[in-house]
């Protein structure tokens, strides 16, 4: 073990944590800082997938719980919903994932940084976005929109879509399943929650990629950083308890802008 990378456990613990607090995938802190640090692209995204497959899994248990917890107490009935919205987007992730990890034969691997800075500006923009409408929903008490007909076949495709652009960046699906269920004007918790495990699902499709077919995992990096990625999973349901949801946005919106323009 070549304890000269222990600095990749506190960055994977604050990457965790951010992922498992916003929806937002590790990615968003794991892509930039290793791509500063001198990763290629290649074991950049390898990489980031293997520690989110310890992160996002942890996360999609802290936030199963806290789903028995609403759904068993006198919580909106949409928690009900938990399962089958997670259900509903991440199968199309999963395959969205393994097409696209298919398409990416055909790319060049430097076009990871301008796709992830171009997807990360407009992500941010779009929670911006989100966080206004959320300040006015709250304002005028409005219900959440419920899903029927027409609705399950868009998480489909945002599912879909979202799992491509994930197997290309290591980040998209959580991203956008989160920023639409707030949209509908579900719970942010709930929201978030079901956009971790659905990003759960999608990285454990695509690290099989970097495991099997082509081997880029940075072993040093996810001896350190895995462990911590656990422990930030966990504790990311107690720290988005601190702040209120618009808190929240601001501050992953904030990252992400610094995290793109950085690179």
């Amino acid at each position: 073990m070549d304890f000269s990378y222990w600095y990749f456990f506190l960055l994977a613990l604050f990457g965790a944590v951010v992922a498992n607090s916003t929806g937002a995938g590790g990615g968003v802190v794991f892509v930039p800082a290793f791509n500063l640090l001198g990763l290629s692209p290649d074991s950049v995204i390898a990489t980031s997938f293997a520690i989110q497959c310890f992160g996002m899994t942890a996360g999609t248990l802290a936030w199963f719980k806290h789903a028995k917890l609403q759904q068993a107490s006198s919580a909106p009935s949409v928690w009900r919903e938990y399962l089958p919205h997670i259900i509903w987007f991440g199968l199309p992730s999963m395959l969205g994932v393994a097409a696209g990890q298919i398409l990416f034969e055909a790319r060049a691997a430097h076009e990871v940084v301008s796709l992830f800075k171009g997807f990360s500006i407009m992500f941010a923009i779009s929670i911006l976005a989100t966080t206004y409408y959320l300040i006015r929903a709250q304002k005028r008490k409005l219900p959440p929109v419920q899903a029927q007909g027409y609705f399950y076949l868009l998480f489909m495709t945002v599912g879909l879509v979202g799992g491509v652009i994930t197997a290309w960046l290591s980040i998209g699906v959580g991203e956008l399943v989160a920023v639409l269920l707030i949209l509908m004007r579900y719970p942010v918790r709930m929201a978030v929650g079901v956009a971790v495990s659905v990003s759960a699902m999608s990285v454990w499709v695509g690290v099989q990629k970097y495991l099997w077919l082509m081997p880029a995992i940075d072993w040093n990096v996810l001896v350190f950083a895995g462990p911590a990625a656990l422990v930030g999973g966990t504790l990311a349901k107690h720290v988005i308890a601190w702040f209120t949801p618009v808190q929240l946005k601001l501050f992953i919106a904030a990252w992400i802008l610094f995290s793109a323009i950085a690179m």
